[in-house]
């Protein structure tokens, strides 16, 4: 038993095992495009992007000559093909270029129209992938600039009002298309990411119940057998001791500790058929939990198993709420196996002092002093060890989880003093589940 006070505090952070995410091979929906093309093979988009602009530098028309008509004009169709070709990696690089070889076009009477096709896609990209205010910027200089050509270089009827406007109305909509473009793959990779960190937090949140679950499994079952275990060893002992001279109390023994042993296996038997049900967590067939109601039969199994314990009730006993009840159940059956383990003259006191906020548990037990325990070669702290180990960690966590504390100190003298408090009305964030 511990030599010093030990206050109730929770159990140490039990935080979930987190399974690696694996590596996302697939490009984050804000690196896709939602175009028509969009799921076509990007080299085939190329070639189509490709063709769209030289497809009217291949034949005169009436707003320009053929790409065939001069050695600049193809060598400036050329160039805004290629500036569509680096529209993705180099955007504003791209965009420049068509825009320099629309100028230029239109100086030396090219073919208007594969300019102005290579002018809109530049554009488009800018504003897909560069900021918006990157974009605006770029898009009403490329305006001026496509603007001030065509008054400059060409006759009717571009060299009025209504050319310019529609010139600024095509860019404007290029920009347009681009910007909502972006923001459409903002708004899919936000859906995206929402449904990423929602699926996470469904997996940690079915981490920690599988985690609480197994931590509560595990106190239950501390709970279910370490009294019955105990009764079995000590009875064991009385039984080979006796044997050989009063067969009558060896057999006393061997009879307790077949229906130790039954109440074992019937106690697991419960438990597996628990785990086992598919609607387990649901399941209103299983036995109710034990509360304070049940203390009578619990005392008289301790006292068939040689603990004698004296029962005192201060105060006017009441129900208590459920998960109250069941820690304070759990909690005297612990302090009286580590009585029934560690007492030395094999009996112990139990004050049940009801509270109008709360019930105070309380078991006290005599120890062997140290002098004691070194003629019969034991150690005090070795005396204690029950109470350091998952009995006693166990209990502290269900006293916390329903906003209690639990001390259990030593002294003055040869007695250990086993205290509990636990509230009547729960807060808001008690977890009785934890508590079950």
């Amino acid at each position: 038993m511990p030599n010093s006070r030990e206050t109730a505090a929770p159990h140490p952070s039990r935080a979930p095992f987190r399974r690696p995410t694996p590596a996302v091979t697939e490009p984050e929906p804000v690196d896709r495009s939602f175009s028509p093309l969009s799921r076509l093979p990007a080299w085939l988009r190329d070639v189509i992007v490709v063709l769209i602009v030289l497809g009217p530098s291949l034949a005169p028309h009436s707003l320009g000559g053929a790409a065939t008509s001069s050695v600049a004009a193809g060598l400036l169709v050329l160039v805004s093909a290629g500036s569509v070709l680096v529209r993705r990696r180099a955007p504003l690089v791209g965009a420049s270029a068509a825009v320099v070889a629309c100028v230029l076009g239109l100086a030396v009477d090219g073919p208007i129209v594969s300019y102005l096709i290579a002018v809109l896609i530049g554009v488009f990209a800018v504003a897909r992938w560069r900021p918006r205010r990157t974009s605006l910027l770029f898009s009403a200089a490329a305006v001026l600039l496509l603007a001030a050509a065509t008054v400059a270089f060409l006759e009717t009827p571009w060299n009025d009002a209504r050319a310019v406007l529609q010139l600024a109305a095509f860019v404007g909509f290029a920009t347009a298309a681009g910007d909502a473009n972006k923001s459409h793959a903002a708004y899919i990779r936000g859906i995206t990411e929402r449904a990423r960190r929602a699926e996470e937090t469904k997996e940690s949140e079915a981490l920690r119940r599988v985690a609480e679950e197994r931590l509560r499994i595990a106190r239950d079952l501390h709970d279910l057998l370490a009294h019955q275990i105990a009764v079995i060893n000590l009875h064991s002992s009385v039984a080979s001791q006796a044997l050989p001279d009063r067969p009558s109390d060896a057999e006393k023994s061997l009879a307790t500790i077949r229906e130790a042993a039954r109440t074992v296996l019937g106690e697991i038997g419960s438990l597996l058929n628990v785990l086992r049900a598919p609607d387990a967590a649901t399941d209103q067939t299983t036995a109710p939990v034990a509360g304070l109601t049940d203390l009578e039969p619990l005392l008289l199994d301790f006292e068939r198993s040689g603990l004698r314990v004296e029962h005192r009730v201060v105060g006017t006993p009441r129900p208590l709420p459920g998960a109250v009840d069941s820690v304070a159940f759990r909690v005297v059956q612990e302090a009286l196996t580590n009585a029934h383990k560690h007492g030395a003259d094999r009996s112990c006191l139990l004050h049940l002092d009801y509270q109008p906020a709360g019930i105070e548990i309380t078991v006290t037990n005599t120890v062997a002093t140290p002098s004691r325990a070194a003629s019969t070669g034991t150690d005090a702290a070795s005396a204690a060890a029950g109470t350091a180990g998952h009995g006693l960690l166990g209990a502290r966590e269900r006293v916390s989880a329903v906003a209690g504390t639990l001390t259990a100190v030593r002294g003055p003298g040869p007695v250990f003093r086993f205290t509990a408090w636990l509230p009547t009305d729960l807060p808001a964030n008690s977890r009785p589940n934890g508590a079950s």
